[in-house]
């Protein structure tokens, strides 16, 4: 596709995830998710890259809980502007706020990685070490509140 080509690129509609709460969320969670991807692309240890690209597969896995869970949420508590439907219990809004966290978490884990690169560069193992598996820790926090929103 080139450069300007997406303005020629028809519009088919929201798709599943509509224009609102839902399309909003899953689109900041996929924004860190890319974004971990980015900082790990330029790791200089292979071995350490792809480490944190296993953590990465976990990501992927888990934006597609994300993209499902805002699916269904849109189905059912459907958005097209910036409020979170109400529902019984405050039960939108709690997954909203769950996919919200999880997105943040998820920037957590590129901060993780970024810092993983800095100590490959300053040769400092012990610090490696520290961070891959503090971006462990951290999508591990991500699976479980993405889990935990779905309805």
């Amino acid at each position: 596709m080139g450069m300007l080509d997406w303005i020629r690129t028809p519009v088919i509609g929201p798709g599943p995830l509509g224009n609102g709460v839902w399309r909003r969320v899953h689109d900041r969670f996929a924004r860190a998710v890319r974004r971990y991807r980015a900082v790990i692309d330029v790791v200089p240890s292979r071995p350490v890259r792809a480490e944190l690209a296993e953590i990465a597969e976990d990501l992927d896995e888990i934006l597609e809980l994300v993209r499902e869970a805002c699916a269904h949420a849109q189905a059912v508590a459907p958005s097209e502007g910036p409020d979170v439907p109400v529902g019984p219990g405050d039960v939108y809004l709690d997954v909203h706020r769950r996919l919200a966290r999880a997105a943040t978490l998820c920037a957590r884990a590129s901060e993780s990685a970024m810092m993983t690169r800095v100590a490959v560069r300053m040769k400092d193992a012990d610090s490696v070490r520290d961070h891959i598996d503090a971006a462990r820790r951290t999508v591990k926090q991500v699976r479980e509140m993405v889990e935990g929103a779905v309805i």
